[in-house]
């Protein structure tokens, strides 16, 4: 008896220490939102770190996004003074319908002050790229192609080459026939835009794609899905409903469904939204830095 009355005080200290370590980033905010550390009153700011011994304010018609631990989203829309401690049963994972990996992003772009904000996405998604036949060609295709899952828009299939080629020839194969190409064209730079082709491939089907300088061949070969646009209008509002947090806004849920589409290899469909996110809300640094990352990353112009 005497073991059981010495943990219980025990057992309430380590709660009470767990709750004082927890860790807060403000996400996001609308209206007027500030916080307060050591009696001193700060106005809200993307970014800021809180700890537990901080309070927040939230003024009428105000809501905030905090991230706790690394781990889980919430959103604040009661009126009113908060300490962070409120906010600890927030903390929980299961608190937030918002993917793991999406949210350690997102507190790394926040919290670190060396790179490029948006740089570094592909360290937190779960991409994995298509299995690619043995290469014998002096072109190479930037891993992040080895798969696309295309709807419509401009996006460019991109490559590079070693010997500085002038002349290249484009194969578009069928999923049933890898030895002979279905298409072919001569290309003068090294990308071409999907658009230009899109008209010899049927929704619903998968092809691959590949590459040469003009002249020699190339055994390496990349998968092309093209999706059909009803499909993925159902797979988008899935990821709406049931990806996000109450109070989510408008570009930060477009952010959310870019990094999505980004990490399920849907790529034309990833630079609309992180556009839109840029868009709408062109003073957040890293929906801006993230958006020119991603153009440079796939040769967007």
């Amino acid at each position: 008896m005497k073991k059981f009355i010495y943990l219980i005080p025990m057992m309430l200290f380590a709660v009470i220490v767990q709750a004082q370590d927890n860790t807060y980033l403000l996400y996001s905010f609308k209206g007027n939102v500030s916080f307060v550390e050591k009696n001193v009153e700060t106005k809200a700011r993307v970014g800021k770190i809180l700890y537990s011994d901080a309070s927040i304010k939230v003024a009428a018609n105000s809501t905030v996004t905090l991230i706790c631990n690394e781990t889980a989203m919430f959103t604040v829309k009661k009126t009113g003074s908060f300490p962070m401690t409120a906010f600890r049963d927030s903390c929980s994972t299961h608190s937030s319908s918002v993917s793991s990996n999406y949210i350690k992003y997102v507190w790394s772009q926040m919290t670190t002050v060396s790179g490029t904000p948006g740089s570094n996405r592909k360290a937190f998604m779960n991409t994995v790229g298509a299995v690619s036949r043995g290469d014998i060609s002096n072109v190479w295709i930037d891993g992040r192609l080895d798969t696309i899952n295309y709807v419509n828009g401009e996006f460019p299939l991109s490559w590079k080459s070693y010997n500085e080629a002038k002349k290249y020839t484009f194969m578009l194969y069928s999923n049933n026939n890898i030895e002979t190409p279905m298409f072919t064209t001569e290309v003068s730079k090294e990308k071409l835009a999907i658009p230009s082709f899109a008209d010899r491939m049927k929704p619903g089907d998968s092809y691959y794609w590949s590459v040469a300088i003009k002249g020699e061949e190339s055994d390496q070969l990349k998968v092309l899905k093209y999706i059909k646009k009803e499909d993925f209008n159902k797979m988008v509002d899935q990821m709406k409903k049931s990806g996000g947090i109450d109070g989510e806004e408008e570009a930060d849920q477009a952010y959310r469904v870019a990094f999505m589409l980004e990490d399920a290899h849907y790529l034309a469909e990833a630079y609309k939204y992180y556009a839109k996110a840029a868009q709408l809300k062109p003073d957040n640094q890293l929906y801006r830095s993230t958006l020119m990352s991603f153009k440079k990353d796939y040769e967007i112009k």
